[in-house]
């Protein structure tokens, strides 16, 4: 890793007196279809001023970022099975590598084997310093959907890949795992759970039944909140003992005895789709970046790619009542709607209560939003706005202007505090 210039970005609006003291660290690495063909990637952290102290640059796509209690800095090089700790000027600290990832080279010097055959989206870090991980595995599921937009379409056997959550020590020990195929309805089918995802990741013939994108631990009741894209919910478990708590999310084709774990909504409330990013507030409510791919669940009509937009949102969660509120929202207003229609990020902030976003994947074909990141051109967009939405810093990562045009894109942003 070294220092570099900045990936092609433009500051529309930065006012330093509205905002979060501290740092916004973001990754930046090639969106769409470039995803997957790999090529240099940033980690990057921009100041209240609009400075950028943070600035490494990798030759291999970067993932995510979580800021440590001793104030370092955790990040990952997924498609290289790497997951670094660095101190805030980029110097290396720690560092894991992925065993099957690595099974047929020679790792790093120094380097602790984690023994799994890969890790993926979201890491995080348990208050004992344990690491809070996903990888995943693949299983045949009798009776399955062959497709997810047509009721009539034929059942059969099918590969199905189901995301593990896991608990590992700093030594690299596996500690805990909860499998999702077992503690999920594995025939559960949302739109985008018979997508070709882990195809292009090395899982041939799979289907992406739920999609973990993020994952947090909450230390006030000792939880495990997880974002399914593709299920279109976020789960709370038991660390302890694996038991579903609730599920937040569109009620559509859920069966006993999950259904009993659904939150009953109450007031003024839009369901999230397709989210990112889940975490609890300084206040204890639940904030993410919700997509709003499709706005349905099988088989009702799909938002089309045109009037899309995505949002973030904030519920409040009543634990013994099993209900839920929406208590605020960005995304939904006049003036304020785009359609990020992957990736994206959002971050409360603990001294202003402002809140930090990512678009991360601004899709477009032809200059028109679309739901297709393998085909689309990507873009992502940054912003930080006051509770009552004014906007304070505001910027945008385009390529679209290089030569040739580079298609770029941002996970989420994690909060470096002064």
């Amino acid at each position: 890793m070294n220092a570099s210039d900045l990936p092609p970005l433009r500051i529309e609006t930065c006012i330093p007196e509205r905002r979060e003291p501290g740092t916004m660290v973001f990754n930046v690495r090639p969106g769409g279809g470039a995803e997957l063909i790999g090529a240099d990637g940033w980690f990057i952290g921009v100041d209240p001023e609009g400075n950028f102290p943070l600035n490494l640059k990798f030759d291999d796509p970067a993932q995510d970022s979580c800021a440590l209690a001793n104030g370092n800095i955790m990040f990952s090089l997924t498609g290289a099975g790497l997951i670094l700790e660095v101190t805030r000027s980029g110097e290396a600290v720690r560092q894991w590598h992925i065993a099957g990832k690595w099974h047929d080279k020679t790792p790093p010097a120094g380097s602790i084997e984690i023994d799994v055959p890969l890790t993926h989206h979201r890491i995080n870090m348990f208050p004992n310093g344990n690491l809070l991980l996903m990888t995943a595995e693949v299983r045949e599921i009798a009776d399955w959907p062959m497709r997810d937009d047509d009721p009539a379409a034929p059942r059969g056997t099918a590969r199905v890949v189901g995301d593990i959550i896991l608990e590992v020590s700093p030594e690299g020990d596996i500690l805990n795992r909860w499998v999702m195929l077992d503690m999920l309805d594995p025939h559960r089918l949302s739109y985008g759970g018979c997508s070709a995802y882990w195809h292009q990741r090395g899982i041939p013939d799979s289907n992406d039944w739920c999609h973990a994108n993020a994952v947090f631990h909450d230390a006030s009741d000792d939880t495990i909140m997880v974002s399914f894209r593709t299920q279109d919910c976020i789960v709370k478990f038991s660390r302890e003992t694996g038991h579903i708590k609730w599920i937040l999310g569109d009620p559509g084709n859920w069966r006993a005895p999950w259904s009993d774990k659904l939150l009953t909504p109450m007031g003024d409330l839009a369901w999230q789709y397709h989210q990112h990013d889940c975490s609890v507030t300084p206040t204890g409510t639940i904030l993410c970046f919700d997509n709003g791919n499709n706005r349905a669940t099988p088989f009702d009509t799909k938002m089309p790619d045109s009037e899309s937009y995505s949002r973030i949102v904030e519920f409040a969660v009543d634990d013994s009542a099993m209900e839920v509120r929406q208590v605020w929202s960005y995304g939904d207003g006049a003036g304020e709607k785009l359609y990020g229609c992957y990736q994206g990020g959002a971050y409360r902030l603990p001294q202003t209560g402002n809140t930090f976003m990512n678009y991360g994947g601004v899709c477009t074909i032809d200059g028109v939003p679309t739901s297709d990141n393998r085909k689309g051109f990507c873009r992502a967009r940054l912003m930080e706005v006051t509770p009552d939405k004014e906007v304070v810093f505001d910027m945008w990562i385009d390529g679209s202007k290089e030569d040739p045009p580079l298609s770029l894109s941002s996970f989420r942003s994690e909060f470096l505090p002064e």
